[in-house]
């Protein structure tokens, strides 16, 4: 079932339950006054018979018996003529419950006479539907005259009309009821659709997000729950859309990836097969087997490199490393050293300034990042090129900063550089064995220890790759 249905049905339920009680206890609140009215009148009446009845008794003396017809007869008719626009009628008993006049035509309750057992009078409501009109009657006695011989007078009123009145109240009620409840129906279900418009609207939009149309958002209808809602939804589709591009992005590079070193794989080899089979093949000199030799031996080499590269990759992403305090000098010296040979083939100067201090780190990964990042310098660098390699402590924690003076980086291409097998000067790199993935090791490497880095670049003039390590206390592994 639907929301607003249930809004609806939920909301007609309690109406009807709240005016059904409310309208039977206000019916019924009605309907006791006028029967409690007519008790009273009753029982004044009945009083006034007693009055009557007593006066006759004084006045007759003796001879009453004879004349008590008669008597009777004329209290009733004098009861009658007082009586408030109603008919009154009267019985009256002896001692013995015997019935010595009646004029009401109707059976004799003997039992609400023996009820009363010595009291001074009583009254009762009974409904007699055989007579009179399927009628309902209130009948009051009271005991009169001596103790020793007392007479019982009972008055009897009809009082049907305030059981019709009460009929009629209900029969207007439920009319009255049915017209409201009609009325609410309407302006109930105008309100629930009114009221789940916003959440309608959202469970459209929600499954249009679901097919795909991840740009799609929910308008906002106010500050209420739904209006909180809607503001839910619109973030989480924010959230959700933002992950997907990102995901969209990882299998793009991811398709990059394997592309590149697909294509990294196929060239080598390519060359390598080739002139292993001139060598199988053909008569070849001693010049010409050197010259093949050495192409299959640099291939070979650069080969080697990429699957360490691609270790090395594989090992920091998967690998838990343990960080240790380390001391920086002796480390970048010893970085320094390394690079040093290679350095002097391209007869490119390496400059160091470095200071004493200490980073959280893995030794291993931080030699392959400090070589790393100068190697990518010296492949930017043409001879006589300088690389400065210095390190700074800082009171937050320790900067190393390795800066050339190579050939730089275009702006448009900073933001790629960091991805795997993406090399600016493709023919430049080969050439020098490169494989385009010096510098995502590196962010890794940074990544892993929880420290950061800030390239600049400018074509012509260079580029600087600054690191900063933060000091232990603000370390998150």
């Amino acid at each position: 079932m639907k929301f607003r249905w249930k809004i609806f049905f939920i909301f007609i339920s309690f109406i009807t339950l709240i005016f059904s009680i409310f309208g039977a206890w206000m019916v019924n609140a009605t309907f006791q006054t006028s029967l409690e009215r007519e008790i009273d009148r009753g029982k004044s009446e009945n009083q006034m018979f007693q009055f009557a009845f007593e006066m006759a008794l004084d006045s007759l003396g003796e001879e009453y018996v004879v004349m008590q017809d008669s008597v009777f007869q004329d209290i009733s008719n004098s009861m009658r003529d007082g009586s408030a626009g109603g008919e009154s009628f009267i019985r009256v008993y002896d001692r013995e419950a015997k019935l010595l006049f009646d004029n009401t035509g109707m059976e004799t309750d003997m039992d609400f006479i023996s009820s009363l057992d010595g009291a001074a009078g009583g009254y009762q409501i009974y409904h007699d539907p055989k007579e009179r009109n399927d009628g309902y009657y209130l009948a009051v006695i009271c005991r009169a005259g001596e103790k020793e011989s007392p007479f019982y007078l009972e008055n009897i009123m009809d009082i049907s009309y305030i059981y019709r009145e009460r009929e009629a109240l209900f029969a207007r009620y439920r009319i009255a009821i049915l017209i409201l409840l009609v009325l609410t129906g309407c302006v109930t279900l105008i309100l629930s659709q009114l009221l789940t418009r916003s959440v309608v609207s959202l469970s459209r939009i929600t499954r249009r997000f679901a097919r795909g149309d991840y740009q799609i958002r929910a308008r906002h209808y106010g500050e209420d729950e739904i209006g909180e809602l809607t503001k839910d939804f619109n973030s989480m589709a924010d959230k959700l859309s933002r992950k997907i591009e990102e995901l969209q992005e990882a299998a793009r590079k991811q398709e990059d990836f394997t592309a590149s070193f697909a294509h990294e794989l196929k060239t080598p080899l390519t060359s390598i097969i080739g002139y292993a089979d001139m060598l199988r093949m053909m008569e070849l000199n001693r010049e010409e087997i050197m010259e093949a030799s050495n192409y299959i031996y640099s291939q070979g080499k650069r080969l080697e490199s990429l699957s360490l590269k691609l270790l090395e990759l594989i090992v920091t992403d998967n690998q838990d490393q343990e960080l240790r305090t380390l001391s920086v000098k002796p480390l970048l010296e010893e970085a320094g050293r390394v690079v040093t040979a290679s350095l002097a083939e391209k007869k490119i100067h390496l400059e160091e300034d470095i200071e004493e201090g200490e980073v959280k780190g893995d030794r291993d990964l931080l030699m392959s990042l400090f070589i790393n990042l100068m190697d990518n310098s010296r492949k930017a660098l043409k001879a006589g090129g300088i690389i400065s390699l210095w390190g700074r402590k800082r009171t937050d924690g320790y900067e190393v900063c390795v800066r050339d003076n190579g050939c730089g980086i275009p702006k448009e291409e900073l933001s790629r550089i960091t991805e795997a097998f993406y090399m600016v000067d493709k023919s430049r790199s080969r050439k020098q064995g490169g494989a385009g993935l010096g510098l995502t090791l590196c962010s890794r490497i940074v990544y892993l220890h929880g420290a950061r880095w800030e390239i600049q670049s400018e074509q012509g003039k260079g580029t600087s790759i600054a690191i900063f390590f933060p000091g232990k206390e603000e370390y998150h592994a």
